[in-house]
């Protein structure tokens, strides 16, 4: 099997795996290839299947019982649809996902240098001071998702962390700076875990996420603050419904 000399080999095994048992060619209840197979199979050593598997177990998508093997476990689709549409309210009610039962933990609020693509779009000097807000969503103990927020100090002057814990941001910052939101342009990317977002999150380096940007604007003006999300690939799945017309 042809292999990405730049990936971890175990984790290239663990998600070809992953994706069987979503597939279901390996279904819940039944048992996975044996280690010795599965190693012909991937051409591998019987360590870095070994290790595979324990990521596999890590992610609950397998159990591993000593002479009876490695069964897959009945899971569901435990991922949170992302609906992202003009309409903001709708987006924070699909992230969010109030049925999930998701809770926000802050893990800091500080000034802190201007990273220059926030400073280019805020028209803002690079480097320069700047606040920044960084939270993390937690789906029981697991972190799911992480969000930096930032936007100039003049606008956050009284604002608690205790804040962001009783209501969404948008509601925060429009009250503390007196802005009314107006605009907010959403970009969208699929991306990978650098060492510093994968530490945040309690993934592997290399993970897959969805990297969104929001940056919004009041009616009447240029661009006041901006939002970087990543959210795990294996816990969110982007959908959509799309009506077709004839025109």
């Amino acid at each position: 099997m042809e292999r990405d000399n730049t990936i971890a080999y175990y984790y290239q095994v663990a998600e070809t795996l992953k994706g069987r048992i979503e597939s279901r060619e390996y279904p819940p209840g039944g048992l996975l290839p044996s280690e010795k197979d599965l190693s012909a199979e991937f051409g591998v050593s019987n360590i870095t299947i070994r290790k595979a598997m324990s990521l596999l177990v890590k992610q609950g998508l397998v159990v591993r019982r000593r002479g009876v093997g490695t069964r897959v476990l009945e899971t569901g689709d435990q991922r949170i649809p992302l609906r992202i549409t003009g309409n903001f309210g709708d987006w924070v009610d699909s992230a969010l996902s109030r049925r999930q039962k998701l809770t926000i933990e802050v893990l800091d609020m500080e000034t802190v240098p201007c990273p220059h693509p926030v400073a280019t779009a805020l028209g803002r000097p690079p480097g320069s001071d700047i606040w920044r807000l960084r939270r993390i969503r937690m789906l029981k103990d697991e972190p799911i998702s992480y969000y930096i927020n930032y936007t100039p100090l003049e606008r956050m002057q009284n604002v608690r962390v205790d804040d962001f814990r009783e209501k969404n941001f948008i509601e925060v910052f429009q009250a503390a700076s007196a802005i009314a939101i107006d605009r907010i342009e959403q970009r969208v990317e699929a991306t990978t875990a650098d060492m510093d977002v994968a530490a945040v999150l309690r993934i592997d380096f290399g993970a897959p996420l969805f990297f969104i940007t929001n940056i919004y604007s009041p009616a009447d003006g240029g661009p006041v603050e901006i939002t970087h999300m990543f959210f795990r690939g294996d816990r969110y799945i982007y959908r959509n419904v799309s009506s077709l017309t004839n025109g």
